[in-house]
This record gives structure tokens, sequence and C-alpha cells, in this order.
């Protein structure tokens, strides 16, 4: 996975002794980080926060941002074992540095994901020159899968891998992280923020869409979880019929929900195509993920696509399925034509879908309500807290109240995960049963 010295605390460690415990600490940190498997990294968590160090000089350490190295400008490619479950072997992955990096300061990225039959090798050339004038990274890899996009987890675990991978070698701004692509990049992009919603700054989907079925592919049912991220899904208008037809009923849902900035840039007359010149790229460029933002709402249906940045849902009403059951009137259905039954099929796979809202209404103070939750957690800063370390959630018509402590095991397990320096929670509530 190669070396993470700059991902934390290499000039705070190196001012102390080499038998210092911040040293040890420090490097046992690195060798984590640096574990390619999520298992063996939680694994490997309890001990290292029994390390000796408190929450306070952990936060120091994981704040701190020295020691990532300079590199030459231009693009540079690299065979990578991703370890990602199912994947045969080592990926290439190509990381396109800008000419102005500078490795003192936090850089944006662009994810970005070829198209069925390319490569991640010349994707840079979409954006150099965007790149070189805002300082912004360019990540891209060569997708094993190539014949298409399945809307599998192994799909997606390859590129939050090499995401993963950039973060330990770069010097990424954890809140200007982007993520597009083209056709069935432009699907990745789609699948990519709808589960995961809360890494990244913005999206850019071209010729791609998200998908609506009674199974594991249907992605459209999170359509809430972006309804705060700047979307620009660029789009020829003469292209397949089903997904102009998802991309409308998803933009008009995200129309409905008021969503901040979701814009379907329209091409009538081109079909699988697209002109990214039709966008004016800097201002977006500039935008910039909240990590903290006062209310997180968050639908989900299974394990590892429950977390949005401070709330994670942890269990869900069993009605809550990949798959529901959808009970449906015979002759209803019959006088619908294929539109109406699409989106009939939508709004049914919607209401067995998971909804968690909560809100801060004070440090300290949060009121959850949500429809098919069983349990959730609330992953909290230090500011997050109450002065007197008390927390308080309304759900369900009780409040629940707990005095928290600041938690090693807690900070260390989100970042060891998450490598997310501007959100370092050091407290945990969980609410439910």
């Amino acid at each position: 996975m190669g070396t993470v010295v700059g991902l934390f605390g290499v000039a705070l460690a190196l001012a102390a002794g080499p038998q210092d415990p911040l040293v040890k600490a420090t490097a046992e940190l690195r060798r984590v980080v640096a574990l390619p498997d999520a298992k063996a990294r939680a694994a490997a968590v309890p001990a290292l926060a029994r390390g000796g160090l408190t929450p306070a000089q952990w936060l120091a350490v994981l704040g701190s941002a020295d020691g990532y190295a300079a590199r030459d400008a231009g693009p540079s490619e690299q065979k990578i074992d991703l370890g990602v479950t199912g994947e045969a072997g080592p990926t290439f992955v190509y990381l396109y540095t800008p000419p102005k990096y500078d490795p003192g300061k936090p850089a944006p990225l662009l994810l970005w994901c070829h198209g069925a039959g390319g490569s991640g090798a010349q994707e840079h050339q979409r954006w150099q020159t965007f790149a070189d004038q805002l300082g912004m990274f360019v990540l891209a890899l060569t997708d094993s899968s190539l014949q298409g996009y399945t809307f599998a987890q192994k799909e997606r675990d390859v590129q939050l891998a090499a995401l993963r991978w950039a973060r330990q070698q770069v010097h990424v701004d954890d809140n200007a992280i982007f993520v597009g692509g083209i056709s069935r990049g432009g699907h990745q992009t789609w699948d990519l923020v709808l589960r995961h919603p809360d890494l990244w700054a913005g999206a850019i989907p071209c010729i791609g869409g998200p998908r609506l079925q009674n199974g594991a592919g249907n992605n459209l049912r999170f359509l809430e979880n972006v309804v705060q991220l700047p979307i620009r899904d660029l789009q020829g208008m003469q292209d397949d019929p089903l997904l102009i037809f998802n991309l409308k009923l998803a933009f008009g849902e995200l129309t409905k929900l008021k969503a901040a900035d979701a814009q379907l840039v329209e091409f009538a007359d081109r079909g699988h195509d697209f002109d990214l010149t039709a966008v004016d790229w800097a201002p977006f460029f500039g935008k910039r993920r909240r990590p903290v933002p006062e209310r997180v709402v968050r639908r989900a249906v299974v394990g590892g696509e429950m977390r949005a940045l401070w709330v994670e849902i942890l269990t869900v009403d069993p009605a809550c399925v990949v798959e529901p059951k959808i009970a449906v009137d015979p002759a209803r259905w019959n006088k619908l034509d294929d539109a109406g039954q699409r989106r009939f099929l939508h709004e049914k796979i919607t209401e067995k879908t998971a909804r968690l809202e909560v809100t801060m209404t004070a440090p300290g103070r949060f009121v959850a309500k949500g429809t098919g939750i069983r349990k959730f957690r609330l992953l909290l800063t230090a500011a997050m807290v109450g002065a007197d370390g008390t927390v308080e959630v309304q759900w369900a018509g009780k409040a629940v109240r707990k005095k928290v402590a600041p938690d090693a095991t807690v900070l260390l397990r989100d970042f060891v995960e998450r490598l997310d320096r501007s959100f370092l929670p050091v407290h945990e509530l969980l609410v439910g049963g």
C-alpha cells in the first residue's frame, strides 16, 4: 500500500526521544494504517489505544500533517495491491500531481472513473488544465471489470481503496475530495456518492446514472443522502431511454427534496456524449464539504453503507431489506404505463429504506427521528459535547441522556479507517437497542 510518512505527526514524534511513548505510538499507528485489510486494521485498534497516549495526545498526533514528500509534477503510475476482496491482484493506479503542489498545504483531489473498455492511464488529460490552475490532484485507476458497471460492492471498494492509498501518499484536503466519471464511470460515480455520501465535496457523473431495480443494484432509494452534495451531471438527452428516465426521476426527486446544488446539464442533440466546457469548473472545485453540519440525514439498508459524517445507523427493522416484497394491486398496476410502474416501484422501495435524521440544536443536545431504525450511534468531537460532558438525544418520545468521556479507541477506530483529519471524534453515544 506504500508509505504513510506524511499522514500524521512526524514532526511532533521526532521532537521526542526514540524510546518516548509518543514515538512508539506514532510508529505503531503508521503500521496499522498501512494494513491492507479493514478487519486487520479494526483488530489492531484496541492495542493501539492502550499504547500509553491520552486522547488529547492522540488528537495532537492525528491533527498534524507534517512530513509529506515533494513530488514531481505530472502523471505517475504505480501497481498496487489495494487489498480488496475478489480482486485478481495488483491494480494500476495513476496519480496526476499539479505543478504547484506544496506538501505543506492540503490540496483538492478528483477521483475520476473511466468508461467501459478504458483505463486510468490518460484520464487526467480531461482535467489537466483545471488541475494545473487549481493545484488539484487527479486520481484514476484501471478497473479490472472493463466491460461495464455492475453496481457491485467490489467495484466500489476498489475505487475507495485507491482513494485511501492516495490520501496516504499526498497531502489531500479532506473536505475537497471530488468524484466523477464517464459512461461506466458515470454510473459508478452515482453509486459511490449515493452509498458513501459523506466523503465528497462534489460529484461529476457524465453520461451515467443511478439504478432503479428491486435488488442489490438499486441506489435510487438513497437519493436523500445527496441532497447537500453539489452535483454536475452532464448528459446527452438522445442517450439510452432508461438512463434518461432514471436521471429525470432522480433530479425530479432532488428538486422536491430541495437539493442545495444539483444540476442536470442537458445536451439536447447529443447521444452518449457531453461537453465538459459547458460548466464553469473553477467555482465548482472551490466548494468544500462540511464535516460537521448541524443536520444529517442518512438512508440505508445494509451494513457498510450506514454512515453519514457524525451519524451511523447500526440496526434497521427487518422490513428494511435489499429486495423487499412489494404488494401490488393488479388492477392498479395494469392501468400504469411503463413510467408509472417505475415510479411506483421507486416509491415502494424507498418506503422500505431506513431513514435517520439527526439535528444538533446546541453542543451536547440532539434531536433524532427516523423510520425503520432500531439502533444508531453519534460520533462526536469535543466541541459537539456539552461543557459538563453530557449528551442528550431526543428519540422516540424519550430523552437519552449520558455523560461521555474522551475515548482513544473511538478516535483511533474512526481515523484508522477514514483518514480524516478534519473530523476527529473522541466520543460515542449509542441510542436504541
